[in-house]
């Protein structure tokens, strides 16, 4: 298994970003080139790691407040119309490309590629070894995992349990094609990956 740092921001897409935890240490693993015809330096990985965490912050405020003002339901329905255009804006503050993945995704604009799938595969791996994963700065991108607690479990528990009747009827009528329930906590939900635009 190659080495990797990680900091884990855990969280599901709905309450995605409000249940996620203390970020840790990053490490490098590949040289970080500059792209031909861009004289500015590319984000090491603590600055992409600051990205994450403001993406975090702003969704994680909108959804804390949707919950407060209406049940996971609420929250819901603000995050299928409200996350990928939010996290989009920290993108384009940037330049860079902020998405969070999964291999179980709740939206399948949320589906993770090959890389993507790859990194989640070591995650699972370090946290079935008892590892907290961290931050990994690999081929100019960067990967956070996103790990469960409980909070997350309103709406990626088990349906019956963790997850009432009320919001699971609410997930599969807003995500017909759902895969993001049945979580436990300290599970990888997902990761963030961010690109260093060309």
């Amino acid at each position: 298994m190659n080495k990797v740092t990680i900091f884990a921001v855990g969280a599901f897409i709905v309450t995605a970003l409000s249940c996620q935890k203390e970020q840790t240490n990053v490490t490098e693993n590949t040289t970080t080139e500059i792209p031909a015809g861009k004289s500015e330096a590319i984000p090491d990985g603590e600055i992409l790691k600051n990205y994450a965490a403001e993406a975090q912050q702003l969704l994680g405020s909108q959804l804390k407040q949707k919950i407060a003002e209406g049940g996971p339901e609420n929250a819901l329905q603000f995050c299928n119309i409200n996350a990928i255009p939010l996290t989009d804006s920290i993108s384009k503050k940037y330049s860079v490309s902020i998405k969070r993945v999964s291999d179980k995704y709740r939206n399948p604009d949320n589906a993770a590629n090959p890389a993507e799938l790859a990194v989640i595969t070591t995650y699972k791996a370090m946290l079935a070894a008892g590892k907290m994963p961290e931050g990994l700065l690999k081929d100019n991108h960067y990967y956070a995992p996103i790990v469960t607690n409980a909070m997350c479990l309103q709406c990626h528990g088990t349906p019956g349990k963790e997850l009432a009747e009320k919001t699971h009827l609410k997930i599969k009528s807003l995500y017909p094609q759902d895969k993001a329930t049945g979580y436990g906590v300290d599970e990888l939900r997902g990761i963030f990956s961010i690109a260093i635009n060309p």
